[in-house]
């Protein structure tokens, strides 16, 4: 069985408050660990309203150094082991607000308080669950890229975001894979989860795909979903950089895929 306890997610409800960021808790079995940090201490709290102690988690997973996934760290209890992309720590400045954007740390801080791996690749850290490191751009429509921030203020440079990657976790029924912005494109990361954990099959995708505006994105969109339909993949769990409008095309042209849309304080499970 696996459980996705969402704390922190852009969409919110009555009882868990959200922020432009992510954060979840993920149940393999008996095994948890934290995917990513949110924006603030968001997580913190809701984590605390779901009953989850963080404290008793061991390992957490930052996909990529952004701030709506990494902020949250500062507030992470001490003595844990953190896995990331080393290009996490690249200073790095968002296109559309125009301010710095990148990891809140050093590296030297935060390994003072946590145990830090860092690598560029796939690292099983749990048996059957990945770690995806640096993601190869190979699919032909995502060669480009979803990329939302630059390496410099002037905004000249283009911050390719190589340290955005994700899980993967094999199961009898196939791959689930896990993201959490999929800069790199979601294509991109399931054919590299399939050579990193030699299982061809997907199950399900869970997270976010950058894919936000319908009518500038269409061409990606439409691609994405001829490859979900091609690799018979049965669910999705969309949210945080996914809008609405996108969430209801998939669900328009993807009938034969349960499609659900995250939330901050959702749980939900895959038996």
């Amino acid at each position: 069985m696996i459980r996705f306890n969402i704390i922190s997610e852009n969409r919110e409800t009555e009882l868990f408050h959200g922020e432009a960021g992510l954060s979840i808790v993920i149940d393999v079995d008996d095994y948890r660990f934290l995917l990513d940090t949110g924006y603030s201490d968001l997580y913190i709290i809701n984590a605390m309203k779901l009953g989850i102690d963080l404290d008793k988690i061991d390992t957490a997973i930052i996909t990529h150094g952004h701030a709506d996934h990494s902020w949250g760290v500062a507030y992470l209890p001490k003595g844990k082991t953190i896995i990331m992309h080393p290009s996490c720590f690249k200073k790095r400045w968002s296109i559309r607000r125009k301010i710095q954007m990148g990891f809140p740390l050093e590296k030297e801080a935060l390994s003072k308080v946590h145990t830090l791996i860092t690598t560029t690749k796939p690292l099983e850290f749990k048996e059957n669950i990945f770690f995806l490191g640096e993601i190869p751009m190979i699919v032909e429509h995502e060669k480009n890229g979803n990329f939302s921030t630059m390496l410099d203020e002037d905004l000249k440079e283009i911050d390719y975001t190589e340290d955005d990657s994700g899980i993967a976790i094999k199961t009898e029924k196939g791959l689930v894979i896990i993201t959490g912005c999929g800069h790199r494109g979601i294509c991109n990361t399931i054919e590299h989860a399939k050579k990193a954990t030699e299982e061809s099959k997907v199950y399900a995708v869970l997270g976010g795909l950058h894919l936000r505006n319908l009518d500038k994105q269409k061409d990606t969109i439409d691609n994405t979903i001829k490859y979900f339909k091609e690799n018979d993949i049965k669910v999705l769990y969309l949210g945080h950089c996914v809008s609405d409008e996108v969430i209801g095309y998939f669900k328009e042209h993807l009938n034969n895929i349960e499609i659900v849309s995250l939330y901050s304080g959702g749980i939900f499970e895959l038996n």
